[in-house]
């Protein structure tokens, strides 16, 4: 019994290890949008998806015009509502 916690507590703790090490992975310089915000986008490279209904966040990763990487988070509407106008 004493065997069995022991490896669920390993489980636990190796599980909460690599959710902080995927949070590190993220890019650290998301910027949120406002209507102020004047955007310079070259290049779009990604937009997260909206699995959701309703506003929500989106990202959207781009590079500007002199090559730098930015992340920007947005409110937009979900793509997944079905049959709602």
């Amino acid at each position: 019994m004493k065997c069995l916690l022991s490896a669920l507590c390993l489980i636990a703790l190796s599980g909460t290890a690599a959710a902080a090490s995927a949070d590190n992975a993220s890019p650290s310089n998301v910027e949120d949008y406002s209507y102020s915000k004047s955007l310079n986008i070259a290049r779009v490279i990604n937009i997260t998806n909206g699995d959701y209904c309703g506003i929500g966040p989106r990202e959207m990763t781009y590079v500007d015009t002199t090559g730098a990487t930015h992340v920007l988070r947005y409110q937009a509407y979900g793509d997944s509502c079905i049959d709602q106008n």
